[in-house]
């Protein structure tokens, strides 16, 4: 079999792609000489109108900024700006701007035509978009380009060429239109620039272009009656549209740039960033200086290589300045703009790496997480920086999601000996074990193992062996019930209380040791199936429910498994291993669900947890993990929640939301940089110094 056809159809060979990437005749880029290496081509994903949801590919105002850009319709040439501070998974632009919407006159020579398009090839390079564009009902065709401006802004431009042949001449006025996302919006004109400044309740949008003539409309039906003539008489200053006008006259062949600068912060950028009429080039080099700063591993393959640091470019893509918290790395650009305890391991392994954010963040994390602690011990499982005290919405409630923070904090101590951070969370990662021990076991079967209320507790939201516990099943529903995930985490949580303890010298590394013993012990003894050979759930009537999937992964990907149990397993591992990915739930289990979340569809969660299962027990195995890993990587531009993995299409959720893209940086690309990197040598997971 082709090994390129096989992880994704539309790649280069391995010697292609090389060849894409070195160092072209003519290039003029100093370090690209030194290095014979384009990472920026590298990632390059192409892409089509077919995409399953936009926000897969977005460009970001600045680095460091919350606003950004996406695809409209593909029926027209357009990009919607976002740049709210909170954002949901509805895509709920603030401002639609759409080039060339419009044209005057028609074929007739006396009407107002709507212009029709389609694309040829699309490109998506880190913070920039190619797309080549084709007017159907006039004679234009030409190449967009949408990018990030030096000038911390987007630069829009589109080449234009006239295919008119002689004695025909291209001579029209071309309608561009920009559209508020809620209610009528105000427009101001900066004088003596070609600058608009658009009040969107709130945000702002200031479009710089070489227009002749602009007008504000409240409706779409008004735009056409004004337009209808060709002239744009409206002299209102609010609306829902504005209209931005610019004439053309172009012979055979000719050739014409319409550009736009496009800022949410000031008229200073948007100008700039007009005239940034080549960005391309200084975001290649910026990009490129990045990507050589990063820990590289010996690649076996160009695919595993375009993997790795394509999931490097989704993490810098959610780049935030907070202004209290400084730089961070948010959860999700287009929908998340917090953290979650169960995202905690991919953070560290990221941030740690990366010489623009550094280990510094998981202190900020922590005591982020860690500062809102109850009195009776509990952390919130999230928090969010759109709130006055971030996690505070969350503490009124009693979720705790998987609670990784202590082995993540021994990993953070470990990169940077920071003492003091260490001797100030050990308290309170005591106290918080202690309000997990009473609310999650003391409160019902006292087993030395650790319960869920529902299976969001696990952060495995809809994985079936669950449902019992969150839905109700066969019209029951159960308080509660012991899931492997917990018991394992709950062996790992006492474990590395013992290495900080030791490090803390409190006397206690003996007594933590002593628990995660016999935590291991109840976790054989209560959920070990001998003859299924998985790690099941005990339900609260007392039955052991075995289903093989992700629940019970975290026992091996931790490494509490004894030889005989591992080696007994691996026939049901292996059933996890999928197309495009691990399986969250095996085929051939109940309830199974290719297409819904957790219910069977692979994340780079299970995709990491098997690699660490495949360094511990499965070295056979190994090379089989990555390849679907990166297959799932690969399989479309962006880093994706969750795909099928048997046939790659994206997941949905219970209520039938489509997963989404780019939900990615600190768990999605995290954990699948953790996963490349343990395949590589790396023990992401280990907790050793």
């Amino acid at each position: 079999m082709n090994p390129t056809t096989d992880l994704r159809g539309d790649l280069p060979s391995p010697e292609q792609s090389l060849k894409i990437c070195r160092l072209g005749p003519g290039s003029d880029s100093e370090e690209l000489a030194q290095t014979g290496f384009d990472f920026w081509e590298l990632v390059k994903d192409d892409f089509d109108e077919k995409i399953p949801r936009r926000t897969a590919i977005f460009v970001k105002e600045d680095d460091f900024s919350l606003s950004f850009a996406y695809p409209s319709n593909f029926g027209s040439i357009g990009w919607l700006v976002d740049c709210r501070e909170v954002t949901t998974y509805d895509e709920s632009p603030v401002a639609e701007m759409r080039f060339g919407e419009y044209s005057y006159p028609d074929l007739t020579g006396r009407h107002l035509a709507r212009n029709t398009f389609h694309f040829g090839s699309m490109e998506y390079r880190p913070s920039l978009v190619r797309r080549e564009v084709v007017l159907s009902n006039v004679g234009l065709e030409g190449v967009e380009t949408f990018a990030q401006s030096g000038a911390g802004a987007f630069s829009w431009a589109i080449d234009l060429t006239c295919l008119n042949h002689p004695p025909y001449v291209f001579s029209r006025k071309l309608y561009s239109v920009i559209s508020a996302g809620g209610t009528e919006a105000t427009v101001r004109r900066h004088d003596s620039m070609k600058c608009l400044e658009i009040d969107l309740n709130g945000a702002r949008l200031f479009i710089a272009s070489g227009f002749h003539n602009f007008g504000v409309f409240r409706s779409t039906e008004d735009l056409l009656t004004d337009l209808e003539d060709g002239a744009l008489s409206s002299r209102r200053r609010s609306g829902r549209h504005l209209v931005l006008e610019h004439e053309l006259k172009l012979g055979y062949h000719e050739r014409t740039r319409v550009s736009f600068g496009v800022s949410t912060r000031s008229q200073t950028r948007a100008r700039s960033a007009l005239k940034d009429t080549f960005p391309e080039r200084a975001l290649r080099s910026k990009w490129n200086n990045w990507f050589r700063s990063l820990p590289a591993p010996n690649f076996e393959s160009i695919e595993d290589r375009k993997a790795y640091y394509k999931c490097w470019w989704i993490v810098r893509s959610n780049y935030y300045k907070h202004p209290r918290w400084g730089k961070t790395v948010l959860e999700a650009m287009p929908v998340y703009r917090g953290y979650w305890q169960w995202g905690l391991p991919a953070a560290q392994w990221h941030s740690s790496l990366n010489p623009e954010i550094g280990p510094s963040f998981v202190r900020t994390l922590l005591n982020l997480f860690l500062k809102n602690q109850r009195t009776d011990g509990y952390v919130p499982h999230a928090v969010y920086l759109s709130e006055k005290v971030p996690g505070e919405s969350w503490s009124k409630q009693s979720l705790i999601q998987t609670p990784h923070i202590p082995w993540v904090a021994l990993r953070y101590y470990y990169d940077t000996k920071d003492f003091r951070s260490l001797r100030r969370w050990y308290p309170k990662l005591a106290r918080y074990y202690r309000y997990i021990n009473e609310s999650r076991d003391d409160a019902f079967l006292r087993l030395h193992l650790w319960a869920i209320l529902a299976s969001y507790d696990t952060g495995l939201d809809t994985t079936s062996a669950f449902q019992r516990v969150t839905y109700g099943e066969s019209g029951a529903r159960e308080k509660f019930c012991y899931p492997a995930i917990f018991a394992a985490e709950r062996c790992r949580f006492e474990r590395a209380m013992a290495r900080i303890a030791g490090l803390l010298s409190t006397g206690e590394a003996g007594e933590w040791q002593r628990h995660s013993e016999l935590t291991l012990k109840s976790m054989n003894d209560s959920l070990w199936d001998d003859e299924k050979a998985w790690y099941g759930v005990l339900h609260e009537d007392g039955s052991l429910d075995t289903r093989v999937g992700v629940d019970g992964l975290f026992a091996l990907a931790y490494g509490l498994v004894d030889g005989a149990r591992a080696e007994a397993a691996k026939p049901n591992f292996k059933k996890l291993l999928g197309r495009y990915g691990v399986f969250t739930v095996a085929p051939d289990e109940p309830g199974f669900c290719e297409k819904t979340y957790w219910r069977g569809p692979a994340w780079s969660k299970s995709c990491s947890l098997a690699m660490a299962a495949a360094v511990n027990y499965y070295p056979d195995l190994l090379k089989t993990v990555k390849d679907r890993l990166v297959r799932f990587l690969l399989r479309y531009p962006s880093v994706w929640e969750c795909m099928s993995a048997e046939t790659g299409e994206i997941a949905r959720g219970d209520i039938g939301l489509m997963a989404t893209p780019v939900v990615s940086s600190n768990l999605g690309a995290g954990e699948a940089i953790g996963a490349l990197l343990t395949y590589y040598g790396t023990d992401m997971f280990s907790m050793d110094s």
